[in-house]
């Protein structure tokens, strides 16, 4: 999972549909993201001209990070309501282990959707690395594609 965060980026870009191009913003703002891998730099170009996610800091983007579960949650409300961001706002969901208020809302609205799920009834494991089979999971359940039955997780969701 090293290079989680780069197949992550790559993974958003396929699922909006979107053929990967430079769109007014250049990944070259970020350091550490190399404009010598294509495909990296066309995702990252992509995902911070849509606002679905805005590095690590003004400079860097954060590619050799593991994505934590509360920032996947940021990344598909962002992908869902087309680069809004909601940070802050109070934790509606029943897990108690939330604790960076940035993520409070997101994570309750990803959760009151049904596209989330904790590791508990009542523990979400906010700062625990998102699994490639969980961000598969959640990107499907947002698209709607498991209302019609329910998938057998994880191959279902695969």
């Amino acid at each position: 999972m090293r290079n989680f965060k780069r197949f992550l980026t790559l993974a958003l870009a396929v699922v909006m549909l979107v053929s990967a191009f430079a769109m007014g913003t250049s990944a070259a703002k970020f350091t550490d993201v190399d404009e010598n891998d294509e495909y990296l730099a066309k995702a990252v170009n992509l995902l911070s001209y849509l606002n679905v996610t805005k590095g690590t800091s003004e400079t860097t983007f954060g590619t050799e990070d593991l994505v934590t579960r509360e920032q996947m949650a940021a990344f598909i409300y962002r992908l869902m309501k087309k680069g809004q961001s909601v940070e802050g706002g109070s934790n509606t969901s029943a897990f108690a282990d939330l604790e960076d208020p940035t993520f409070f809302f997101m994570v309750s609205w990803a959760n009151n959707q049904g596209i989330i799920k904790g590791t508990s009834a009542t523990t979400f494991n906010p700062k625990g690395s998102i699994t490639l089979q969980d961000a598969y999971t959640m990107i499907v359940r947002a698209l709607g594609y498991e209302t019609e039955e329910t998938l057998a997780y994880p191959f279902g969701y695969i």
